[in-house]
């Protein structure tokens, strides 16, 4: 195997390839990237059973077909540190050889054939969503999972792929976030019940970003594949039961309704939680005639009280204690300039945030 490539793109396709590879060892040779080069191109593949990536790399001159394992840590970081604007990588036996005009690495690799390939995306059925949306989804789903339970349905985004819609929730028992949206779908792929893992989709994210290609999502009952371009994901899902999430979206009725852009709603929240403190993280939000009170408290610490207008007619005073995280880490997905409606009912009942793009986030109250 012998290739020329420009060292810029084959570096970020082999680091995208290298967040994928396995940092475990129970199989040594998954912690180690797989290339092969032949007529379809250049082809790097990393897994770690769970999830699993097959991505082609662009602008690399092929001199001798072949294939061979990469050392994953030892070449990230020559790619990284070298200023060679083209690279050679040769194969031979038990070396790899990777050389520029001013430079020349000898790295012992591992025996090919103990790599197991990751499938290819040969689907018929699928979903395609456009990629921008696709990743919108990712960021404003990923942060309301259970982080402390990896193995769980909680620590998972549920999908729902129906005709000609999508929806992703996420939730950890205390928030929930929903995120919905039109979708193509192709050959009647329709699945009610699937749950991606974060880490598969945050890897995802990472390799759509900026990108206006669809990204096609094919579901079987225990995995999923995705086709972006010319990279594939092979992920597992997750297993379990997930909550009962559309009872949990309260309705409108009966609500104040409210609306607010999102900077000046987090600026409101950090300021007024700059005094909490870990035994007592609450910040309480009044709404009263034209303006909103965010306080905090923290005892041996102090007070806040921060006031930001607001277009509330005031009949009816309304207050509610959140954990300002929540709103904080909601808040960060939006664009400032992102305008925010409010449903907020009596004392006890949860804060319902909505954008005029489909997305719902529901937050439970502290007591007080």
């Amino acid at each position: 195997m012998k290739i020329s490539c420009e060292r810029n793109k084959f570096s970020q396709s082999f680091q995208l390839a290298a967040a994928v590879a396995s940092v475990r060892d129970v199989r040594p040779i998954l912690q180690n990237v797989k290339i092969t080069v032949d007529k379809s191109g250049v082809l790097l593949q990393a897994t770690d059973t769970e999830l699993g990536i097959r991505i082609y790399v662009e602008d690399c001159s092929v001199a001798e077909k072949g294939e061979a394992i990469l050392p994953t840590k030892l070449l990230k970081k020559i790619l990284v540190e070298s200023d060679e604007e083209e690279l050679i990588l040769e194969s031979s036996g038990d070396k790899t050889i990777v050389s520029g005009s001013r430079s020349k690495y000898t790295l012992f690799t591992q025996p090919v054939d103990e790599f197991t390939d990751v499938e290819s995306f040969g689907e018929s059925a699928y979903h395609e969503i456009p990629a921008n949306v696709f990743s919108e989804t990712i960021r404003r789903t990923t942060f309301a999972t259970d982080t402390d339970n990896a193995k769980y349905a909680l620590s998972g985004v549920f999908f729902e792929l129906l005709e000609d819609r999508y929806a992703a929730v996420a939730t950890d028992g205390r928030r929930l976030a929903f995120q919905e949206g039109a979708a193509k779908c192709v050959k009647n792929h329709k699945v009610e019940t699937s749950i991606f893992p974060v880490r598969t989709l945050q890897v995802i994210e990472r390799a759509i970003a900026n990108s206006e290609e669809p990204v096609k999502l094919s579901v079987s009952p225990n995995r999923v594949l995705i086709q972006h371009g010319k990279t594939v994901f092979y992920s597992r899902l997750l297993e379990g039961r997930f909550p009962r999430w559309r009872s949990i979206i309260p309705n409108e009725d009966g609500k104040v309704k409210l609306e607010i852009l999102a900077a000046p709603f987090a600026a409101a929240i950090k300021q007024a939680a700059t005094v909490t403190i870990e035994k007592q993280p609450g910040v309480t939000i009044i709404f009263e005639k034209g303006k909103m009170i965010t306080t905090g408290s923290g005892h041996e610490v102090g007070d806040s009280a921060i006031e930001t207008p607001v277009a509330y007619d005031g009949k009816k005073k309304l207050s509610i204690k959140i954990d300002p995280k929540y709103l904080i880490e909601h808040l960060r997905v939006l664009p400032p300039e992102q305008n925010v409606k409010i449903l907020i009912s009596d004392e006890g009942e949860p804060l319902t945030l909505k954008t005029d793009d489909e997305y719902i986030y529901v937050v439970m109250p502290l007591s007080a």
